[in-house]
C-alpha cells in the first residue's frame, strides 16, 4: 500500500441543468506519509467562460480547503476505499454542493514516479490545463515590411521587370548619403523608399518626419528626378492626429516628392510596369 496514492478532482458546475463542469483543482492524499496536497488551478479558464463567476468567492473556497488540510488526520487503512474517501471529503474537507464545487470520486493509483512531488507536477499538468491567453503578436509595418510587400506586389505582375531596376541606389547630397530600395530611369529619373510611421509613440513618428523634411531639403537641388515614399501608418488609431501632421510636415517641404500609401501599392507598381514598358 506504501507506494499508492489518491486523488481526486474538484470541479466546477456552473450549472447542473446544462452538464457542464471544468476541473479547477486536485487533491491528492498520499498514503506512505498520511499527507495531502491541494492544487488549485487557473480560476480564469472559469472566467473566461462565465463572467458572472465570482474569483473572490472561490479564492476564499480554496484558502478553506488548504487550512483544513492542515490538520492532522489519523486516517485508517478503511478510507482507502473510494466511497469512504468520498465520505471523508465532504465532511471534513468540503461539503457537497458548495457553490458549485464538487470533488469527483477518488481515484487510487501506484505512484510510478520517482517523488511525490513528480506526481503531483504530472497528475497537475494533466488534469489542469492552464489557460494560456497570448496577445495576437503585432507585426510593426516597418521600412522592411513596406518594401518587401511593395517588391513581392510589383514582380508578382511582371519579374522580369527586375532586370530593369536597379536595388538600393545610393545619392549623395550636400549633407547626407541617401540609399534608395529602388531606382528606375525612363523619362526621368525614379527613387523609391518606404517610411514607416508605425510607432508605438508619438514622438517617433515626428522625429521620423523631421529627418525626412531634411532628406527632401537636400535632395530638392537633385534635378529631373522623382522621390517616390512607400507610406506605412500607425497601427495605433489614437496616433492619427500626429500622422497627418508627419504627413504635412512633409509635403511642405521643397523638391519633387510623391507619398504612396499601403492601399496604393497595387496602382504604383502598375504604373512602374507601364513606365518602364
Amino acid at each position: 500500500m506504501n507506494n499508492y496514492f489518491i486523488y481526486s478532482i474538484l470541479q466546477y458546475e456552473h450549472s447542473i441543468a446544462l452538464g457542464e463542469s471544468l476541473n479547477i483543482g486536485i487533491l491528492f492524499y498520499f498514503i506512505e506519509d498520511n499527507s495531502f496536497e491541494f492544487v488549485a488551478g487557473d480560476i480564469s479558464r472559469i472566467k473566461a467562460i462565465y463572467s458572472d463567476f465570482s474569483t473572490n468567492l472561490y479564492q476564499s473556497y480554496f484558502k478553506m480547503i488548504e487550512k483544513k488540510l492542515k490538520k492532522e488526520f489519523n486516517l485508517s487503512t478503511r478510507i482507502m476505499k473510494e466511497e469512504s474517501f468520498s465520505a471523508f471529503i465532504h465532511q471534513h474537507i468540503l461539503a457537497k454542493d458548495a457553490a458549485g464545487l464538487v470533488f469527483r470520486k477518488p481515484v487510487q493509483v501506484k505512484n510510478v514516479f520517482g517523488s511525490k512531488q513528480t506526481a503531483v507536477n504530472e497528475y497537475t499538468k494533466l488534469f489542469l490545463p492552464q489557460l494560456t491567453i497570448t496577445k495576437p503578436k503585432l507585426e510593426r509595418h516597418n521600412e522592411n515590411y513596406i518594401f518587401k510587400r511593395f517588391n513581392s506586389c510589383l514582380l508578382s505582375h511582371n519579374e522580369r521587370i527586375k532586370d530593369q531596376l536597379v536595388y538600393n541606389k545610393q545619392i549623395k547630397t550636400p549633407h547626407f548619403n541617401i540609399t534608395f530600395n529602388l531606382y528606375w530611369e525612363k523619362s526621368s529619373a525614379n527613387y523609391v523608399k518606404p517610411i514607416s510611421f508605425d510607432y508605438s509613440e508619438e514622438n517617433l513618428i515626428m522625429n521620423k518626419a523631421a529627418m525626412f523634411y531634411s532628406y527632401l531639403s537636400d535632395l530638392s537641388n537633385i534635378k529631373d528626378s522623382c522621390f517616390n515614399f512607400l507610406i506605412s501608418k500607425p497601427q495605433n488609431q489614437s496616433f492619427d492626429n500626429i500622422y497627418q501632421n508627419a504627413l504635412d510636415f512633409i509635403h511642405s517641404a521643397k523638391g519633387e516628392q510623391k507619398l504612396i500609401f499601403e492601399d496604393e501599392f497595387e496602382n504604383f507598381s502598375q504604373v512602374i510596369i507601364a513606365d518602364l514598358a
